[in-house]
């Protein structure tokens, strides 16, 4: 399961090198330049550098977004408005499952037993709705043939 595993790798590396789960933190360690903003949330390329446009909002939504524009720079180098709405659709909804398990990660799932929506609820400030999407990607996750351990 791809987007899983980039996730997955990508919350391994930032953990092993310390890095803070932060905006700041992941931009820094990532080389990516963030611009807070009053109007949109994106990512771009710009004259060589990443770029990641914020809009200004709640904290938990500015987490959400950043989460979801770094889904992009992770899974996608494309430029969304030169593509077909179909291919488009695909990809913003890729950086939403990425955006949901970066912020809820397995293996902080795993360590702390929250295995049930109340659990996320409480652990990550989430809404019921969010937490049910988690525990059905995990479930997902962990029903997937390749995935599973057989010992």
């Amino acid at each position: 399961m791809f987007i899983d595993d980039v996730v997955n790798d990508l919350a391994y590396e930032l953990n092993s090198n310390n890095i803070e789960k932060t905006i700041e933190g992941i931009s820094d360690y990532l080389s990516i330049i963030v611009v807070y903003n009053e109007h949109i949330s994106c990512v771009m390329k710009f004259k060589g550098y990443h770029v990641i446009y914020i809009k200004q909002d709640e904290k938990n939504k500015m987490w959400e977004d950043f989460t979801h524009e770094l889904g992009h720079f992770m899974l996608h180098d494309t430029d969304q408005r030169n593509m077909n709405d179909m291919y488009n659709q695909k990809q913003e909804n890729e950086a939403n499952k990425f955006s949901l398990l970066f912020r809820m990660p397995q293996k902080e799932i795993e360590l702390h037993e929250l295995f049930t929506e109340n659990d996320l609820m409480t652990f990550y400030e989430v809404g019921h709705n969010i937490a049910r999407q988690r525990l059905i990607s995990l479930c997902n996750y962990y029903c997937n043939e390749e995935t599973r351990v057989f010992k």
